[in-house]
């Protein structure tokens, strides 16, 4: 496996940057079809699990060529199912952001399960991203929303060591007809001696690729948004 892709370069530089544990995950598993027409199914499970947690020496290496404390897990069962179960002891869940995800909107991508589970913040890293060194710019996407507000908590511990904090508001478009009062982010930030810089999006920014178009015209190296505003059955079949 290699060690060079965009996700374990950001994963090690942030790890780095917050002095934080790192543990890779690998689900072993079978399609349900290849189940069926395998007879020697389990024995495959068997040496596949096996492969698996001989990669513990490859990680340890690499958690110590980047100066990272890390741990290596190998567990049997559907990817999704594994990852939602990991990641309810864990701080952050860290995964690749690929054209394939592009449906973890509607929920029928493995990552987009786990994300309606609640049971991490997750943070999706861009095939092709560049940063190594954590994350120092942040965008909000602030809409005034219970979702964004969980979001933005979440991501406290991401938001203390920044540089720089940018709000894309759009609260001030929507209040007038909202129907419920939206919750101030203001002053959540000034609690938290979080300083923020903010920008008014306006009705045409109301969708995701003016938000990041927007994000990416604020430097920014990591957006902040929330998830799940619907139903999540409603989310599974109309997308999100």
């Amino acid at each position: 496996e290699r060690g060079d892709t965009a996700l374990l370069r950001f994963a090690f530089g942030l790890a780095r940057q917050h002095g934080a544990h790192l543990t890779g995950l690998q689900a072993v598993t079978l399609s349900p079809t290849a189940m069926l027409a395998m007879p020697d199914a389990m024995l495959v499970l068997e040496e596949q699990e096996q492969a698996a947690r001989g990669r513990h020496d490859w990680w340890r290496q690499l958690c110590r060529g980047h100066g990272v404390e890390g741990s290596w897990e190998a567990h049997r069962g559907l990817h999704e199912s594994v990852l939602s179960r990991r990641a309810s002891l864990v701080d952050l869940v860290l995964g690749q952001l690929s054209r394939e995800t592009a449906r973890l909107a509607s929920g029928l991508h493995p990552l987009g399960r786990v994300l309606s589970t609640d049971a991490a913040p997750m943070l999706l890293v861009p095939e092709h991203w560049a940063g190594t060194k954590g994350v120092h710019k942040v965008a909000l996407a602030w809409n005034g929303s219970a979702e964004a507000a969980r979001a933005i908590r979440a991501a406290t511990p991401l938001l203390l060591r920044a540089d720089d904090i940018v709000v894309l508001d759009g609260v001030s478009r929507i209040q007038a007809n909202a129907r419920r009062m939206p919750l101030a982010v203001d002053a959540w930030l000034q609690r938290h001696a979080l300083r923020a810089r903010w920008e008014i999006l306006d009705e045409a920014d109301d969708n995701g690729p003016s938000i990041q178009a927007r994000a990416h015209e604020c430097g920014a190296d990591l957006l902040v948004m929330g998830a799940w505003g619907h139903s999540r059955m409603s989310e599974w079949l109309l997308g999100g």
